[in-house]
């Protein structure tokens, strides 16, 4: 027998209100700028422009971080370190193009080291540190909030060693690809993430390692004497959000060319965690939304560029996407989804068509 659709039941789910705030915010932007939705297409990059592709594009560093940062909040922690390595990654990257600024002192197209070192390096580098995170939690029986204070606090010093304190550009072509390139029409930034989202998805739903993290988020010792070695659990999901926080390194320091130990990743583990957040992700753990991440992190850059519409100045951006993410939030609230829920049950029970 078909299921019937149960309409009260999609108002109680936080994704559906997330896309719902979403839609709502477009809609003020569409207000603001008519052309809002117009995408036009560039012959002279091969590349397609418009405001949704830009605000896809530009939510790909905390989009693909969001991924890892949903399995970590999923066990019931946070990584907060996750910025910090965005500036490592950028580091040793530009550390590995350009080597020695004195001896290589004017930035073209040009690397000293091999390509596949400049962007392989940076990836293990953070997958380690990610693990050593990992390894404090799950060993040291540590905080997450507490160990990955620690790369947080020391992350972008270790950047500033790498680099002797020094700011790099390049000017190497296959490096630009990575942040400001194309492929199918698209910025290479949004193909990347679409990489990384459906390699994520199938790793965590088409196998049992989903499971096993909610599991372990849900109750540690139950899981564990269920069978589950929830330290190993624990390992993965760290190295692998420090794997992403790489990957989003990459692609933030082709974008501007350049290592910016000191702003690069600034601010990217609270805008992870709304994205989770916004998504659907309990912060106590448990059940997550791989799919709500992703809306929540357009939706806040979405905000971003809401704010840049209205002309408001950059001191006030911050109050500005708060109080917004703070209505978002209050639309997902237990007692906002039930009310709604009730009130769409009632209506449906008043027109003869109860809901099962």
């Amino acid at each position: 027998m078909k299921k019937k659709f149960d309409l009260a039941s999609l108002m109680r789910s936080k994704m559906t209100w997330a896309v719902i705030a979403e839609l709502l915010i477009l809609l003020v932007c569409f207000f603001v700028r008519p052309d809002f939705f117009k995408i036009s297409y560039q012959p002279s990059t091969g590349m397609l422009y418009g405001n949704i592709i830009d605000i896809i594009n530009r939510s790909s560093e905390i989009t693909i971080i969001a991924m890892g940062m949903t399995l970590v909040i999923a066990l019931g922690g946070t990584d907060l370190s996750v910025g910090a390595l965005v500036a490592v990654s950028g580091a040793i990257a530009l550390k590995f193009l350009r080597w020695d600024v004195t001896e290589y002192p004017t930035p073209g197209d040009y690397t000293v080291c091999n390509f596949l070192l400049v962007l392989i390096v940076p990836l293990v580098v953070c997958t380690v540190m990610g693990l050593f995170n990992g390894f404090l939690i799950a060993k040291g029986d540590m905080q997450p909030i507490i160990a990955t204070l620690i790369l947080m606090v020391c992350g972008r010093g270790i950047a500033q060693i790498l680099t002797n304190g020094k700011q790099f550009t390049t000017g190497y072509s296959p490096f630009r690809v990575i942040g400001q390139g194309s492929f199918l029409f698209l910025p290479t930034p949004i193909v990347i993430t679409i990489v990384v989202v459906a390699a994520v998805s199938i790793f965590v739903r088409k196998t049992a390692f989903g499971t096993f993290v909610e599991s372990v988020g849900i109750n540690r010792s139950a899981s564990r004497l269920s069978g589950i070695n929830a330290q190993m659990i624990i390992f993965i999901v760290f190295a692998l959000t420090g794997l992403l926080s790489g990957i989003s390194g990459l692609i933030y320091s082709s974008r501007i060319m350049s290592n910016d130990s000191n702003n690069a990743g600034l601010n990217y583990e609270m805008d992870a965690i709304l994205a989770v957040v916004i998504g659907g992700t309990s912060m106590t753990g448990g059940k997550f939304s791989l799919a709500g991440t992703v809306v929540g992190s357009i939706i806040i850059r979405t905000i971003v560029t809401l704010v840049y519409y209205f002309g408001i100045v950059s001191e006030a951006t911050m109050a500005f996407k708060a109080v917004i993410i703070a209505v978002v939030i209050v639309l997902q609230s237990e007692p906002v989804r039930e009310y709604f829920a009730k009130k769409t049950k009632a209506r449906a029970l008043a027109k003869g068509g109860a809901l099962k």
